[in-house]
């Protein structure tokens, strides 16, 4: 029986790419977990659910980042990258920053209280869940902390059963009390959350106790301040990115058509789960070679891990349409429009996020923020002007739009401004071209043989070939290795 031999093993073992891909394949559980539990549900909540109802839920999850942002100052963004800092006051560092999250906290949760009626009509959703918004962004922000302490550990394992006990649990919980509910279904979800998040914000705490020491250190919390106040517009405007459209959306057209661009939105993200899950594995390395110098090794590790990103891209949008036939709801078919223009934007994304982390290395995360700050403006404008025209299909050209602008200002600013020694466009745009090509050709082949089973063969044949074409070395070397 043929088998690969023993040194290729060791030696694919040894490359960068398998070290990363290790704890990808964690980090991936992870986000399957969290980011795609939305997802994995849709077979069920798109049946106990409204659309309407559907869109309430998917426009609070959106106020939740938002809100964690304006109620923390963004402050708990420093506790990771102190982590990188290597230094032997980390424990005082995260003492610092409990106590100076909490103040900050605590003040602007008193001033949102004082102006509670006219938020509540604000947000256009019902009066009670401004409450249940401000207690999942507290359960979030310690959560957050206590991941950020483990990835640059690369304990990948441990925050992959955190997040999938986490992120399933709160499923279980959510279809029980949904199903439960005979009005105002809505809340089965948000209930859920909230019982889950409560729990594990318990057991966070206890963990973290273990090692804080309580200070109120001068240094750290300027610090804190330079570091994670610049980056409040990047991080606010990648919601504004990622969820203020759906905002938008239930406020000027209706709450189904939020539902329903939610769920081809949640289909598109897909792709979000494999960027993050690689950035996430990568980022030591990212840091460990730019220190080093090591400008090659760290190019062809983008180049390998992109190009994963892209067949997944390519994938998605070549059988979107299967999978929402297959886990949705008849009245949630129309939703597919959104799939393809949304995982293209976020490929756009995934380019962004490599280029933004050299500015994160550099330290230099004010220009994150106007890069990201000026994407979320256009988006915002384009979503007042198209949305009201062309419904939600609007918010799905508009969000690809913008995350093309995102990345082109953030690599113009890495490569001009910081004159960082960075990866070749050429890495990014060529692959994509040729996924571009692909997805034309099938899209043009639809339109002559529109049969459902022989385009899906089609479709996975294009599939493959791309496969081969981005992966041809790779396999030659196991193919050879066998043989």
């Amino acid at each position: 029986m043929p088998s690969l031999d023993l040194d290729l093993i060791n030696k694919i073992k040894q490359s960068d790419i398998y070290e990363n891909l290790k704890h990808a394949k964690n980090y991936f559980s992870a986000d399957i977990a969290t980011k795609a539990i939305g997802f994995i549900s849709i077979p069920i909540f798109t049946r106990l659910l409204t659309p309407e109802d559907y869109g309430i839920v998917s426009v609070y999850n959106a106020y939740i980042g938002i809100m964690v942002v304006i109620l923390s100052l963004n402050s708990f963004s420093a506790v990771n990258r102190y982590c990188y800092e290597k230094k032997e006051d980390f424990n005082e560092f995260l003492g610092t920053s409990f106590i100076f999250i909490g103040l900050i906290f605590s003040i602007l949760t008193f001033i949102f209280l004082l102006f509670y009626d006219k938020l509540s009509l604000l947000i256009n959703l019902p009066k009670s869940l401004l409450i249940y918004l401000i207690l999942m962004s507290l359960f979030n922000i310690v959560y957050s902390i206590y991941l950020q302490i483990l990835y640059p550990q690369k304990k990948s394992k441990l925050i992959a059963r955190i997040s999938i006990i986490y992120g399933y649990s709160g499923f279980v919980l959510a279809a029980i009390l949904t199903f439960i509910l005979q009005e105002n279904r809505y809340l089965g979800k948000i209930w859920a959350s909230l019982v889950i998040g409560f729990i594990f914000f318990i057991y966070f705490l206890l963990k973290l106790m273990k090692d804080i020491k309580f200070s109120l250190n001068l240094n750290h919390i300027r610090y804190i301040i330079f570091y994670s106040f610049p980056l409040i517009p990047y991080v606010l405007s990648e919601f504004i990115l990622g969820q203020f459209d759906r905002i938008m959306i239930n406020s000027i057209t209706s709450t189904k058509s939020a539902g329903l661009y939610s769920l081809g939105y949640s289909i598109g993200m897909l792709l979000v789960i494999v960027i993050s899950a690689t950035q996430a594995s990568m980022t030591p390395d990212f840091f460990k070679f730019l220190d080093n110098r090591e400008f090659e090794r760290l190019n062809s590790l983008i180049k390998k891990i992109f190009s994963i990103i892209i067949l997944v891209a390519l994938g998605i949008i070549l059988f979107g349409q299967e999978l929402l036939l297959l886990i949705a709801d008849p009245r949630y078919y129309s939703s597919v429009s959104v799939i393809p223009i949304i995982t293209i934007g976020y490929i756009f994304y995934g380019i962004f996020v490599f280029y933004g982390m050299y500015i994160g290395y550099t330290k230099r995360t004010l220009y994150l923020s106007l890069t990201v700050l000026a994407a979320g403006i256009i988006n915002i404008i384009l979503n007042y002007i198209l949305i009201p025209k062309y419904d939600y299909l609007a918010a799905a050209y508009t969000t690809m739009i913008s995350y093309f602008i995102m990345f082109l200002f953030t690599w113009l600013v890495v490569k001009y401004v910081l004159k960082q020694i960075v990866p070749s466009l050429k890495i990014f745009l060529k692959p994509a071209f040729v996924m571009f090509v692909i997805v034309l050709l099938v899209f043009l082949i639809s339109f002559i043989d529109p049969n459902f089973i022989l385009m899906f063969f089609i479709k996975l044949s294009f599939f493959l070939i791309f496969s081969y074409y981005l992966f041809h070395k790779e396999i030659k070397i196991i193919y050879s290795g066998i043989v």
